[in-house]
């Protein structure tokens, strides 16, 4: 982390003489943020780091864990850990979610502490002075304090996902939450906290950071940008965080509004290239990151549609949809074609045709760096609409609210389905059960898989879900089950940090 910090604040060392500061345009830390300008280029910086804590790599491996996937002969354990469930201390992933999300917390407290003492030093600074802020750009200053609480508050919340057991209310004051820390400090080596203080801290980011883009936003009516946060980006953590804590009542009020808000697309052809091309306009998108050529583009696709000679003839998948999650949309589900694809499939040396691919992320065309090469880059993709229909939908049917889970289970399945003729549930477990099939499906591959059983407190169950194939997959893990009390569903604490911080000795996962 102190390494990060040093590269983005003084460039590469350009000099053996460490006595020396480095040439060119570098300067020394303390001289790095002291003026508004300073302040506009180092919110780029936190939507940067920011972006990493949401990259594909905390999105897949916790749905290859989950159900509808089969590992091919091809896979290489590529994910493998995940897939069988043997993931352990060490693994890359475990690390890196880990790594990447408290860089970027990193970052942050640094921001946040650097800006605020900006801001007191500007009062004190004569009307007259060649640094002193203007009223606007004071206004902007607390609108970029209040973004980076409030990435702060979405990397934290990701963090207890991961790491820590679902919320109780019983027992969350004595059960693990995650290392919480507001100050850049790498030297610290703190304790975990509990899961109701990790909570606590989140919802205190969650509130600063919304009320500061609801006032930029909303009373000073400031233009809202494409790929920056917004007030509807803080109630969307604020639905989750509200669901995970199961505070349903809240939860669904909160989520309906931002449902009722949304777009939610019927058309298949629309759907299918929201997920293609990401465009900001006109889709399901609420929040997602800035990418270009240069920057930002993230591989979600390459398990599943890597192309081995970059010539649009087959695909080298390492996993495959099973042939029971294909079945789960009937024909006329606009999200059949859109999440699965049928392509000649190359496996060892042999191309099989009729095999469907998981094509949910198939590349964005403008994001390829070279022509006529599909490079499988998206944007990422933080929030969409969908997700809030279905968290309104579950959360009124946990408060026993019948009659509205039916409204929004509706309003999902009319819009996938087309000509879909709706029948309300009469009882909370069979409206309850549907709302869980159907986020199964809507989310595939989003991220959320685990985080849902967890929270529902059910295992994960490949058992009868048979492959499109035996011949293409390996046995391994095809028919796993892992009950709901496994102590994997939660990942354990890194060994890196387990060795760095003897703090944390006594207060380990597994």
């Amino acid at each position: 982390m102190k390494i990060t910090l040093l590269l983005l604040l003084t460039g590469s060392m350009a000099s053996c003489n460490l006595d020396k500061y480095p040439a060119g345009d570098a300067i020394p830390e303390e001289q790095a943020f002291t003026t508004f300008k300073d302040a506009t280029q180092f919110r780029l910086s936190i939507y940067y780091f920011a972006r990493q804590c949401f990259s594909s790599y905390t999105v897949i491996p916790v749905n290859i864990q989950g159900e509808g996937v089969n590992a091919t002969l091809d896979y290489g354990n590529n994910m493998g850990f995940q897939y069988n469930w043997t993931f352990a201390d060490n693994d890359g992933y475990v690390e890196q979610v880990w790594t990447y999300s408290y860089g970027g917390i990193y970052q942050l407290n640094y921001f946040i502490q650097k800006a605020q003492e900006l801001i007191e030093k500007d009062k004190d600074l004569d009307e007259n002075a060649e640094n002193k802020m203007t009223e606007a750009e004071l206004e902007e200053l607390n609108l970029y304090i209040g973004e980076a609480k409030l990435f702060r508050a979405m990397i934290n919340h990701q963090l207890a996902t991961f790491y820590c057991k679902d919320y109780t209310p019983e027992s969350a004051t004595t059960d693990w939450g995650i290392i919480l820390t507001d100050k850049p400090d790498v030297s610290a080596r703190n304790k975990r906290s509990t899961l109701f203080e990790t909570y606590e801290f989140i919802n205190e980011d969650l509130t600063a950071g919304k009320e500061a883009l609801e006032h930029y936003y909303n009373e000073l009516g400031k233009a809202k940008q494409p790929y920056y946060l917004t007030p509807l980006t803080a109630q969307c953590l604020e639905a989750k965080v509200l669901l995970h804590t199961h505070k349903y009542e809240e939860a669904a009020k909160v989520a309906a509004a931002i449902a009722d808000a949304s777009i939610l697309l019927s058309d298949a052809k629309a759907f299918a290239d929201m997920w293609k091309n990401n465009p900001n306009e006109g889709s399901e998108i609420l929040f997602q990151f800035y990418a270009s050529l240069n920057e930002g583009r993230s591989a979600y696709g390459t398990l599943f549609m890597s192309d081995p000679y970059n010539d649009g003839k087959q695909v080298n998948p390492f996993y495959l949809p099973s042939a029971w999650m294909i079945n789960q949309y009937s024909s006329d589900d606009i999200r059949l074609s859109a999440y699965f694809a049928s392509m000649p499939v190359l496996i060892g040396t042999s191309v099989y045709s009729g095999v469907r691919v998981i094509s949910k992320y198939p590349g964005n065309p403008a994001l390829n760096t070279t022509a006529n090469t599909n490079e499988l880059m998206q944007n990422v993709l933080v929030y969409r609409s969908a997700d809030f229909v279905l968290i309104a939908a579950e959360a009124y049917a946990m408060a026993g609210d019948v009659s509205n889970a039916n409204l929004y289970l509706k309003k999902l399945q009319t819009a996938r389905i087309k000509d879909y003729e709706y029948e309300d549930y009469s009882s909370t477990d069979e409206v309850l059960d549907v709302i869980k099939t159907e986020r199964f499906k809507e989310m595939f591959m989003e991220g959320n898989r685990i985080a849902d059983l967890k929270r529902w407190g059910e295992p994960m169950d490949r058992t009868a879900q048979d492959p499109q194939s035996s011949t293409l997959v390996v046995s391994n893990g095809l028919y796993l089950n892992i009950p709901a009390s496994d102590y994997r569903f939660v990942w354990p604490i890194p060994q890196s940090e387990k060795t760095s911080n003897p703090s944390i000795a006594d207060q380990l996962n597994w």
